[in-house]
């Protein structure tokens, strides 16, 4: 295929296609490659949707997310009935989810992880300006190693001819699947709405066995669409928690405006489900028309008492600020957005943490009964639904929830922790301190693995996005390891370098590890190492020119192309590809201790040594001309 790939056998067969298991034969490794046939065939018509095909693949290619297929290439290639286009995907392991319901409902606890995953993957792709439209159990896969992968972005917009139009039918011919189809998208106008309906209509399936609605054929699964309410997962499933009912009927309301948000928002609900906490909306819904009754909010049930006093929060108004300067008590150690990046969390080195929004009017406080106070260790979930931080003398690791600062969970910790770092979204944190790294399982307080890397006194630790390896950093040397046995998978020494204190970062794809060091020719300065990392090649060296703080942290931006390194006096935006320097953010007389980035990559956090936390808002990306290949 492309006189590149060598197919191999094929692995399945849908209305698009043909995938088959391949070999790159100039890279030597295994792929996946999508023949979609749907498009083959020759004269202009055939052409014009091979042409916008390839268009469409390119912006979804560029796509990199720990739950979204990766797209190594794309081309055409000679078919029996003309040119036909064809996509090169990582070649994954494990089940479709349809073929997982086939045996029936999956347990609540699955429906809301897979839910939150798929949910993320819909919030990277919706920030970006794309729409999935097909989002149902046959584009969802379960890897081996229990994540989601959602497949097929941009897909079926691509293979509808009208698309250009802003149409998205013609006779003959739905765009998406009957059957998990909001009203809006059948009518030819979906939004990013519609793919959470479509999420709804997969979350009633995975808690209840069947759809939301019994019909013989597609136009009767549209009609019921449009004109039946829903019934509640609870009616036909007694085992499914009353909080289910609240989300999934929200979630598949006729209305675009009467469901969630936003799929971040969608993401934090699910997981707070898993959590066995209720789920509340926290939106002013719009009078309810007589085609969608009012729903009534499952109130939660009362948490734990805990040896944390959070301040309540007091209710903030209006659109959130694209840019904010706020004033800490004390100096600021580290910072995160939380809560869908409404929120910014920062830790103090009095040992307070405070959450806010970015207009300052919404704040509690964490703090500890006297004489116990926080260290200097500060995390926030990638889902933005948790605040893990680390507290002394007793070394106990606390988990606390990021909306109203209860106490969630608390782990007694036997090590030194240097670092806190998430994994699995919400489902894994991971500490480095003292001679190991150890993961623990937030839900339970179990610990799941205690581990080294190949050199003792780990530094830094961080997960790659699909949480199955975990990268430990120590003095001279970075460790890769198996995030379930620990088993290390590789080595990579830095030249001419020593890992530098702070927080190393995966890109969102995981084939790229970036890693504070400290430069030592021609002398001494701070700097980042961007290495691939499954290999170990060095691929970027970013100089900081300073060596006032030996501590840096880097973040990548959640699509991947930026870089957000913090040290010395100064915070730098930098490009991901080139290493170019895009943006400083000097700190006026202090060290800057953190930068974060917001979950839509919109925004970038930068926590100061001089009690000041600034939010700005960064210039839009420049998407990719052609999809990476890094791995």
């Amino acid at each position: 295929m492309g006189g590149r790939y060598r197919m191999l056998r094929p692995l399945g067969a849908g209305g698009m296609g043909q995938v088959w298991e391949a070999r790159d034969e100039t890279l030597q490794r295994p792929v996946a490659v999508k023949v979609v046939s749907l498009l083959a065939g020759g004269g202009s018509r055939g052409d014009e949707a091979r042409a916008r095909f390839l268009r469409e693949a390119r912006i979804t290619a560029a796509l990199q997310h720990p739950y979204i297929v990766t797209v190594h290439d794309l081309g055409e290639a000679q078919a029996e009935d003309g040119r036909t286009p064809f996509l090169v995907m990582e070649l994954l392991r494990g089940e479709g989810l349809e073929v997982a319901l086939r045996r029936g409902p999956v347990a609540q606890e699955a429906a809301a992880r897979w839910g939150a995953q798929v949910a993320d993957a819909l919030a990277q792709a919706h920030a970006a300006g794309v729409l999935h439209r097909d989002v149902k159990p046959a584009n969802i896969l379960i890897t081996a190693a229990g994540t989601v992968k959602v497949l097929d972005f941009g897909i079926a917009r691509a293979a509808d001819s009208s698309a250009g139009g802003g149409r998205l039918t013609r006779t003959g011919f739905i765009v998406g699947t009957p059957q998990y189809m909001a009203l809006e998208q059948a009518r030819g106008y979906p939004e990013a709405r519609s793919d959470l309906y479509a999420l709804g209509c997969v979350l009633f399936e995975m808690l209840t066995g069947r759809l939301p609605f019994d019909a013989p054929d597609a136009m009767g699964h549209l009609t019921a669409h449009l004109t039946q309410e829903p019934p509640a997962p609870g009616s036909l499933a007694p085992a499914v928690a009353p909080a289910w009912d609240e989300l999934v009927l929200t979630l598949l309301s006729k209305e675009p405006e009467r469901r969630f948000g936003s799929a971040t928002e969608v993401a934090a609900a699910l997981r707070r489900l898993e959590r066995g906490m209720a789920y509340t909306p926290t939106r002013v819904s719009p009078p309810a028309s007589p085609a969608s009754p009012p729903r009534t909010a499952v109130p939660a049930p009362p948490r734990p008492a805990t040896a944390a006093t959070p301040r309540p929060a007091t209710q903030s108004a209006g659109p959130r600020p694209r840019g904010a300067t706020l004033t800490a008590d004390r100096g600021v150690t580290a910072v995160a957005f939380c809560c869908g990046g409404d929120r910014v969390a920062y830790a103090m080195d009095n040992g307070t943490v405070v959450v806010t929004d970015l207009a300052g009017r919404q704040r509690y406080e964490i703090t500890h009964r006297a004489g116990w106070r926080e260290t200097a260790r500060l995390a926030a979930s990638p889902d933005g639904t948790l605040l893990a931080t680390v507290r002394r003398p007793d070394k106990a690791l606390r988990l606390w929830d990021a909306a109203t600062g209860a106490g969630v969970l608390a782990i007694e910790h036997a090590e030194k922790a240097h670092h806190l770092v998430f994994g699995q979204g919400a489902a894994r944190i991971a500490s480095a301190g003292g001679d190991r790294v150890q993961i623990w399982d937030t839900r339970t307080g179990r610990l799941v693995l205690s581990a080294r890397g190949r050199a003792a006194g780990p530094r830094d630790a961080a997960f790659s996005p699909d949480g199955t390896r975990l990268a430990v950093g120590a003095p001279r040397s970075v460790s890769v390891l198996d995030a379930t046995d620990g088993r290390p998978l590789v080595d990579i020494p830095l030249d001419k370098a020593m890992v530098a204190p702070g927080a190393m970062a995966f890109s969102p794809d995981g084939a790229r590890l970036a890693v504070p060091v400290l430069l030592q020719r021609p002398s001494i300065s701070q700097g980042a190492a961007v290495v691939d990392s499954y290999t170990g090649r060095r691929l970027l060296t970013l100089h900081l020119d300073e060596a006032l703080d030996t501590r840096v942290r880097v973040a990548f931006s959640p699509l991947g192309d930026r870089i957000a390194t913090s040290g010395g006096r100064r915070a730098c935006l930098w490009d991901a590809r080139s290493g170019a320097l895009l943006l400083q953010v000097p700190s006026p007389a202090t060290s800057v201790h953190d930068a974060a980035f917001s979950p839509d990559g919109t925004m970038l956090a930068t926590a100061d040594a001089d009690r000041t936390v600034r939010v700005r808002e960064l210039p839009p990306p420049h998407p990719p001309a052609t999809p990476a290949h890094d791995r």
